[in-house]
């Protein structure tokens, strides 16, 4: 089976590693019960599939990546090619009238941008082979992203965004070119779609409870970072030891109380078979 660690790409003050390395463990845990060396993986809203989607291919397991996005889908295609790997845009209720059945559906970063969460749920819940399991990622309502979020918007009123914006420019000096840059291809690289917002705002309990009355029990949870979001990102950028601030952060969130995370990742599976 093919090793996903040949896809190469730095920690973030998102976790996007520490992700990857939490959906192998659990995928890697799904494939165990069910007995089966390759899972057939749904990724649904998969962007351009880079930090999920084709390192999930690159283990050997059978991925669809999905978006509604068709620009990140035409990224997606044109960037990564396997036999075991294909992207599509679609919507949830088409993938559902079709009679997909997946062992594995990752749904990342999604669910915080969907107005009616619950039947979003219900219908991934439909896609699951009846001893399947979800993995669910979504930022903390009430983190440290969300607030530093609110908080630039706020300076962005009152015009004083634009000064932080310099500011952090002087800092970095003769590095200001290279790291505006690569703040540009950052945003680029995982998704292209910039306009869509948050319309979710979740605490823990109400999560808890949705997941619930969509029909899963959660398996595990683990959180991914204490803190990112605007100034935090330029802030670990500046410092000359950024990986290591990025791997403390990892490390501090695991450390203090969940509710206190940036972000959170979530194992689902259903709690009784499906009728389907």
């Amino acid at each position: 089976m093919a090793d996903s660690r040949a896809v190469n790409f730095p920690e973030t003050s998102y976790g996007i590693v520490k992700r990857l390395q939490t959906i192998e463990a659990w995928t890697a845990g799904v494939a165990q019960r069910l007995g089966k060396p390759s899972l057939s993986i749904l990724d649904f809203g998969c962007g351009t599939g880079d930090h999920v989607t084709y390192p999930l291919a690159c283990l050997g397991h059978r991925v669809l990546g999905v978006d509604v996005h068709a620009a990140s889908i035409q990224e997606a295609s044109r960037k990564y090619r396997l036999p075991t790997l294909l992207f599509r845009r679609a919507e949830i209720d088409e993938l559902v009238m079709e009679g997909a059945r997946f062992d594995l559906i990752v749904c990342s970063e999604v669910l915080e941008h969907v107005h009616d969460p619950q039947p979003f749920l219900e219908a991934l819940r439909r896609l699951l082979c009846a001893e399947g399991a979800l993995i669910i990622t979504t930022p903390n309502g009430y983190g440290a992203f969300e607030w530093l979020t609110s908080l630039q918007k706020a300076l962005t009123r009152v015009g004083l965004h634009g000064i932080f914006r310099q500011v952090a420019r002087l800092l970095l000096g003769a590095r200001s070119v290279a790291s505006a840059a690569r703040e540009e291809s950052v945003q680029s690289v995982g998704y292209l779609n910039m306009d869509s917002t948050h319309v979710q705002f979740f605490r823990i309990a109400r999560l808890e409870s949705i997941f619930f009355q969509s029909g899963f029990r959660m398996a595990e949870r683990r959180a991914r970072t204490l803190l990112c979001g605007p100034y935090v990102d330029v802030l670990f950028r500046v410092l000359p030891f950024e990986q290591s601030l990025c791997r403390l952060n990892n490390r501090l969130a695991d450390a203090f109380p969940f509710t206190w995370a940036a972000d959170w990742m979530f194992l689902l599976e259903p709690r009784e078979k499906s009728s389907v």
